[in-house]
């Protein structure tokens, strides 16, 4: 099955961050605890971490450097991707002194399922390899460094992977490698994201972090 350049671009980039919407507007937030009963989800947030103003992420986003031909086509890249529904991120206050640090985050991104109609896979499972088959992604030096075998949370089937990838930003002296912790699964009429981001690198760990998280994730 042949797909074009949009659909490529949905399928490569699950490393990629895009625009967002103010999710203090959709949802019910209360201490570290994030609910969202329309989209039928709720988790519990790293404490002292907090969601990064619309704002203060286009900043972020505008300044970013793609990889290769992607930097030329940018904002056509980040309108095929699509809008996460919010950021999380311990560094969230735009303060002075966390200008120049690299600040882990975690990102939700959820698609109605009928955007993937065309792609003709028989589950969600399939369109997860699809997603793996195809990843020549628009982030520099991006490659999957781990894949675990799928688990079961919440009576739904998790797909979960490790990657990395440089991140390039026109404010940095030079790019700084990232890890990326990919976790998908689908409920009810979307699929869902999140992704989670820390640099070894920059001693920015965030591991235990991202499992306390990914343990809270509760689907309503």
């Amino acid at each position: 099955m042949g797909i074009g350049r949009r659909e490529f671009t949905k399928l490569i980039g699950l490393a990629l961050t895009g625009t967002i919407i103010d999710p203090l507007q959709a949802v019910v937030t209360h201490n570290e605890y994030y609910i969202n009963k329309k989209l039928g989800i709720m988790f519990t947030i790293p404490k002292s971490w907090g969601f990064v103003k619309i704002k203060d992420f286009g900043k972020i986003k505008d300044k970013q450097i793609l990889d290769g031909f992607y930097e030329s086509i940018k904002n056509e890249v980040y309108e095929d991707l699509g809008s996460p529904i919010c950021i999380v991120t311990k560094y969230y206050e735009d303060l002075p002194e966390h200008d120049g640090l690299f600040s882990p985050s975690i990102i939700l991104k959820i698609t109605p399922k009928s955007e993937f109609d065309s792609y003709g896979h028989k589950n969600f499972e399939e369109l997860i390899h699809m997603s793996r088959k195809n990843d020549n992604s628009v982030l520099k030096d991006y490659k999957i460094v781990n894949i675990y075998v799928p688990y079961t949370l919440n009576n739904c089937q998790f797909f979960e992977d490790d990657s990395e990838y440089l991140f390039e930003h026109k404010e940095l002296k030079k790019p700084i490698k990232v890890e990326q912790k990919s976790i998908k699964f689908e409920h009810q009429n979307f699929y869902y994201e999140f992704s989670c981001h820390q640099s070894l690198e920059m001693n920015e760990k965030a591991d235990i972090e991202f499992e306390a998280f990914k343990n809270s994730i509760k689907l309503i």
